[in-house]
């Protein structure tokens, strides 16, 4: 029976700091904004602001599109983040590590998953234009 409260304790104390973790780490980028270059020359406007990832794509064959999602952040380093969201209309998912020490961007994605149109996407690139704002 001891060993079972015992276990119980420890389960709810990290139950309690990872829970407190996620609620901490979800927009911590809020108010910076940048102009990102991929290697491919395709590039990005992205502002982050009240929770959403706000970009419109300033080169490359699909510029002109922009959109917001929410999106979710973690502190991996000095001046270091991890950036992920889904977007809503065909369940893209993307995961941004932006290194703003290096001013460089990785960026792994499943476009348009499950359907005819999936790509994945490893690509890397540059930060310009950074105004940054972090908590």
């Amino acid at each position: 029976m001891k060993q079972l409260l015992t276990f119980v304790l420890a389960f709810s104390f990290i139950s309690c700091q990872l829970m407190a973790q996620e609620k901490q780490d979800e927009h911590l980028l809020d108010g910076t904004s940048m102009d990102y270059y991929y290697q491919n020359g395709s590039a990005v406007h992205a502002e982050f602001e009240d929770g959403h990832f706000k970009y419109t794509w300033i080169a490359g064959p699909i510029k002109g599109a922009e959109g917001s999602e929410n999106y979710r952040s973690r502190k991996i380093g000095d001046k270091m983040y991890m950036v992920n969201f889904k977007a809503e209309a065909d369940a893209t998912f993307v995961t941004i590590v932006f290194n703003f020490n290096e001013n460089v961007i990785s960026t792994s994605a499943i476009l348009a998953p499950g359907t005819e149109q999936e790509q994945v996407l490893f690509d890397g690139g540059i930060i310009e234009q950074l105004i940054l704002k972090v908590r």
